[in-house]
């Protein structure tokens, strides 16, 4: 009987099945991984989606707060209060007015407002801080215990009256054109919906166009700056109130002038609203 010899056809049939058997386990744990991948990336999608929902709906609603404050002006074209009904108006004439310059709404700065929410959003708050403006050093020169001093000028220490007038013109001629930025106004808006929340931080510099008008000494009376009076050898500055009486402050005398703004309720001004910071 003769000898069986090695075939070698059957030798490579058999590598190939199991470079195919090695293949298929591979395609297998590929294809598991595959779809634990995919798993994974559709589980992040939805998750992904309601917060990008409230961050779209909560940017979107301070795009629309913003628009009111950049476009208040707080006046009408006759001068009047401009009861428009929007963010600028409360905050130009609520807001601002509670509280001096020193003392913000006492320790209690930040208000939280919760709105009537649109369909499909559980709840939608805005919240507002105030704080005294960076820039305030930069438009009055002087703060002191009594918030709506500007600057105070002593008489006797500034016996030269004509350069205090032109002084005292110029202070007032800056505060009518460029105003006083007094607060800066942080506008926070959170939306939550289905468990998850986002909130848009944007911070406003309101800058007030008071009028400006006097006081002397510890008086409460209120003066406007007429003019300085030359004539003599007894030169002073004039001053009338609001029943044009008039009033002089001469050199020689010891009267200390308070220049500063109306804030009080019923003061009609006007302001602009300016963006300085985001979060979105």
């Amino acid at each position: 009987m003769p000898q069986k010899r090695n075939d070698p056809l059957h030798g490579q049939q058999g590598f190939a099945m199991i470079l195919v058997l090695c293949l298929g386990a591979l395609f297998v744990a590929l294809a598991a991984a595959l779809v634990y991948a995919a798993s994974l990336m559709l589980s992040n999608a939805n998750r992904q989606l309601p917060e990008q929902d409230v961050y779209e709906l909560a940017a979107s609603f301070s795009d629309v707060l913003e628009q009111e404050l950049l476009h208040y002006t707080g006046l009408n074209a006759d001068g009047t209060a401009n009861n428009d009904g929007s963010l600028g108006y409360f905050i130009n004439n609520t807001y601002v007015r509670k509280g001096g310059i020193k003392n913000v709404y006492g320790e209690d700065t930040d208000h939280t407002f919760t709105l009537q929410a649109p369909a499909g959003v559980d709840e939608l708050t805005v919240t507002l801080r105030k704080t005294l403006s960076e820039a305030y050093g930069e438009t009055a020169d002087e703060s002191t215990s009594d918030s709506n001093i500007l600057i105070s000028y002593d008489i006797a220490s500034n016996t030269d009256l004509q350069n205090l007038s032109e002084v005292m013109k110029s202070r007032e001629q800056s505060y009518k054109e460029n105003g006083l930025a007094d607060y800066d106004i942080t506008v926070t808006v959170k939306v939550t919906r289905d468990e998850e929340s986002y909130a848009v931080t944007r911070k406003y510099r309101h800058t007030g166009k008071y009028q400006i008008y006097y006081t002397m000494d510890d008086g409460a009376g209120q003066w406007t700056f007429k003019d300085y009076q030359s004539g003599g050898t007894s030169p002073c500055l004039r001053f009338t109130n609001a029943a044009s009486q008039e009033k002089s402050v001469y050199a020689s005398g010891n009267t200390t002038l308070h220049m500063r703004y109306h804030i009080e309720d019923g003061a009609v001004y006007g302001c602009t609203f300016t963006r300085i910071t985001s979060n979105d």
